[in-house]
């Protein structure tokens, strides 16, 4: 017998009860075998992998660094295991283990809470949200990293043809900058080559292999490139620069002074729409696509009533 082949699923559930209960017996009651069967099963597999995983020099059932090696990395696969046999079964039930929503940032993943609850009422799927910028969330969409995606159109990226979209709501945007910035003393209109003049603080697209894409920025304006939106925030705060906010980060920024609409500067507007791609179906997936644009507005004005 090879030694792939020696090193089954059951040996590491056997090296791992050992461990965890502390003596041959105890494991051998947890797995309800007799000790003698895991002596067995021990033992062929030392002979088989031509190692010593256990010291057997004194009276208390101990590790050698081989065994612990062997136990620590078999517990990577013990795990995997478990989860495969979950996700099949969850899968045959309808309702997937795991759902990966890529959001935009534009939009803050609050909004998205009292959807997120109401699923949660009827599944245990894990739900995980994770924010991406500009081209980041289609290119997770298509590679498979997101099932579902919150993102704005850009006229500059074609949508694949595996993926359909709905429209969610219309996002509009807002030149701001600090309220004691420079360019509050220019004389409206505000033109680009008036914005241009002015350093402007950008959040890094998270596209990974698409060509990253730029939004409200200008080809000789200088700038500052942060890689969250909170960050971006943060900097227009501090006075580093100029640029657009969706107003769904806004807030009540401008009511407390902390940032300032720049007069005169036209406002921006993108449709966001909720993605995803065509295959793969499940009960999770499906009941966001449904329930999503309703929840949504729920989840704005909840946060902003």
């Amino acid at each position: 017998m090879s030694r792939e082949k020696a090193l089954t699923l059951d040996a590491l559930r056997v090296l791992d009860a050992i461990e965890r209960r502390g003596s041959f017996a105890a494991a051998a009651d947890e797995l309800g075998k007799v000790p003698s069967a895991l002596s067995y099963t021990i033992q062929k597999l030392e002979d088989e992998l031509d190692l010593t995983l256990f010291d057997r020099s004194g009276h208390k059932t101990r590790f050698t660094p081989v065994g612990r090696l062997l136990l620590d990395q078999g517990r990577h696969l013990l795990q995997a295991s478990n989860q495969l046999v979950e996700s099949a079964r969850a899968l045959e039930r309808g309702w997937e283990t795991n759902l990966t929503l890529a959001v935009d940032g534009i939009l803050p993943c609050k909004y998205l809470f009292p959807a997120i609850e109401a699923l949660l009422g009827q599944t245990d799927t894990d739900i995980r949200l994770f924010h991406e910028i500009l081209a980041g969330s289609w290119e997770a969409l298509e590679t498979g990293r997101a099932d579902l995606a919150i993102t704005a159109l850009q006229e500059d990226l074609p949508v694949h043809a595996s993926i359909k979209t709905k429209q969610l709501y219309r996002e509009t945007f807002v030149y701001v900058a600090h309220p004691d910035h420079p360019i509050h003393h220019e004389t409206a209109p505000i033109t680009p080559e008036i914005l241009q003049k002015y350093r402007a603080i950008a959040v890094a697209d998270t596209a990974r292999s698409k060509p990253p894409l730029t939004y409200h920025l200008f080809n000789k304006q200088s700038r500052l490139t942060v890689s969250t939106m909170q960050d971006k925030v943060d900097a227009l705060k501090a006075g580093l620069g100029i640029s657009t906010l969706p107003q769904a980060w806004l807030g009540e920024m401008l009511e407390r002074g902390e940032l300032k609409k720049i007069a005169g500067a036209e406002y921006q507007s993108a449709d966001v729409v909720l993605a995803w791609r065509r295959d793969a179906m499940g009960k999770a997936k499906s009941w966001l696509i449904r329930q999503l644009p309703a929840l949504l507005e729920q989840g704005k004005n909840s946060v902003n009533p």
